[in-house]
């Protein structure tokens, strides 16, 4: 049975996750399909390039998306948070759309935390 949320606010929340989710699945499969195209340039690739891929794991950040929507969907603020700032760590710069996202969702997800006491 789903609980429709009491405020406009929450419902925005949860349409907004929900075209996030779909619109992070749509990119995931383009992602995969372009990077066994790009495997070879890879190797090509110098020291410099290799830390930064290091500290910016687009994989990494789509496992902790995914974890901290599932963590939303359960309720679990604490996690969801943790989850979603991990993403926003690993995000690759150049994928600005997935910044904004995961900005807008570590922001709601905190304001909910504020008015929901942990429990």
């Amino acid at each position: 049975m789903k609980i429709i949320p009491h405020t406009p606010e929450a419902l925005m929340a949860e349409i907004d996750a929900a075209i996030a989710a779909s619109e992070y699945s749509h990119a995931s499969a383009l992602l995969q399909s372009t990077s066994s195209s790009s495997s070879s340039s890879k190797i090509n690739s110098d020291s410099n390039t290799e830390t930064k891929q290091d500290q910016f794991d687009a994989r990494m950040a789509d496992e902790a998306y995914k974890a901290g929507c599932a963590a939303l969907a359960s309720g679990k603020l604490d996690e969801a948070l943790q989850s979603l700032q991990i993403a926003l760590s690993k995000c690759p710069p150049h994928k600005t759309s997935a910044i904004s996202k995961l900005q807008s969702l570590i922001t709601l997800t905190s304001q909910q935390q504020i008015q929901k006491p942990h429990g």
